[in-house]
């Protein structure tokens, strides 16, 4: 008999609940630098806003999935505007210990996949984090593509940063301004927000991350010099919520007429050791999915993967 998706229950939920919440505290724990207990207390918060009536809540699909008569997994799925405004988003999917191996996993997405597309929802996007290889290697041969990955390194031997030096920012307003220009700009492009709502989701973004500019509390912004003459800027960030364990390096950037010589690698370098004078042992960033250079340049740089977001177009 085929694999068959039903609607969750109460009851339903009620068992597959405390599951959850471990299985999330234990992922996010690495993936955030959080204690254990810190960790199963962000999941607990986190399920609870997301699930305030369980099966029952508003955009939101959890479905058991069922063969021959017996349960052998489930998945929850958010509706586009949930999550993501664009797509749904898998926001969790197990298959049972004792069914695996089978090909559920893939059965499971697959039917999933039909009843959004009978929704009228054209893209289905979720994440996985970096030890899930298994998980990773079922996602793309379902035909799910990387749009982002999260990295993160120990800062331990950190390499020389020769060639530049780190100056406090002297042209924020300007290499802002591009910045999230160019966010709305990829928004357009790769996702296919209208302009309007693109250059307004960019300014919100702008007011969440530096509400008060360059000195946004726990905001680290330099303007870089290569021979004394400005070549780029850097902005990173001090560990906050929710990944307290880590700074954070939100922007590198090295003008034009400065690339390929090097100049990258050292800025980054050179970020690391001030976050390693200011006590942080461990720095993360986001590298774009389509981005294979950087995504290469910060696997040399020892910088592994703590998770990847992925998604695909459904017929």
């Amino acid at each position: 008999m085929a694999l068959t998706l039903l609607e969750m229950d109460d009851r339903d939920f009620a068992s597959r609940r405390e599951p959850m919440v471990t299985g999330y505290a234990t992922a996010i724990s690495v993936a955030r630098g959080l204690s254990l207990p810190e960790a199963a207390a962000e999941s607990e918060r986190d399920i609870a806003e997301r699930l305030p009536r369980g099966p029952a809540t508003r955009g939101q699909l959890l479905r058991k999935a069922v063969v021959d008569g017996a349960e052998v997994g489930w998945i929850w799925v958010s509706l586009p505007g949930t999550t993501m405004p664009e797509m749904a988003w898998i926001s969790d999917v197990e298959v049972d210990a004792g069914h695996r191996r089978r090909g559920y996993g893939a059965a499971i997405i697959t039917a999933v996949e039909a009843e959004l597309a009978q929704l009228g929802v054209s893209r289905l996007g979720l994440n996985v984090f970096g030890d899930n290889d298994t998980a990773r290697r079922l996602y793309e041969r379902l035909g799910f593509e990387v749009t982002a990955q999260q990295r993160s390194r120990s800062l331990v031997d950190v390499p020389s940063a020769a060639g530049v030096e780190l100056v406090p920012m002297i042209d924020y307003a300007g290499r802002v301004e591009t910045l999230f220009a160019e966010y709305a700009q990829h928004l357009v492009e790769e996702q296919g927000v209208w302009h309007g709502e693109a250059e307004a989701r960019s300014a919100r973004r702008l007011a969440e991350l530096l509400p008060h500019g360059d000195r946004t509390e726990g905001t680290i912004m330099r303007t870089v010099l290569a021979k004394g003459e400005p070549a780029g800027w850097v902005w990173a960030a001090m560990p906050a919520p929710p990944r307290p364990g880590l700074g954070w390096l939100h922007h590198v950037g090295i003008d034009e007429a400065f690339r390929s010589r090097g100049h990258g690698r050292a800025v980054i370098a050179a970020i690391e050791a001030e976050m390693v004078h200011r006590g942080v042992r461990g720095l993360g960033l986001n590298v774009d999915g389509s981005n294979q250079g950087a995504r290469r340049l910060f696997e040399r740089l020892g910088y592994g993967l703590l998770a990847q977001q992925m998604a695909k177009d459904l017929p």
